[in-house]
């Protein structure tokens, strides 16, 4: 089993980080399904054009954080990596919260 891992792994260089990341990632998302399964979501038109839930709002939360560090690293590099952070969280807080 091991051996499998490593082979199939092997193209990603993995980190305590970006473990802590994926781990982050999955236990938020298994929170959201516990969360619905208690108190189901009902849909709701904020600023984004669309009548969404929070499971999709956490998702386009998700998107668009990729997409802001992206175009980050795309136009400034790997410098100053707390900015597009701070922009990511931001946006993610708004629109979770009034989208």
């Amino acid at each position: 089993m091991v051996d499998w891992i490593a082979v199939n792994t092997s193209w990603m260089y993995w980190t305590w980080q970006s473990g802590l990341a994926l781990g982050g990632l999955f236990a938020a998302i298994a929170f959201m399904g516990i969360w619905d399964g208690i108190a189901p979501s009902v849909p709701r038109k904020g600023f984004l054009p669309i009548r969404t839930t929070r499971g999709d709002r956490f998702f386009i939360g998700i998107i668009s954080l990729i997409a802001v560090f992206l175009i980050w690293l795309g136009i400034a590099g790997d410098t100053a990596l707390w900015i597009p952070l701070a922009i990511s969280l931001a946006w993610f807080a708004a629109e979770g919260r009034w989208g």
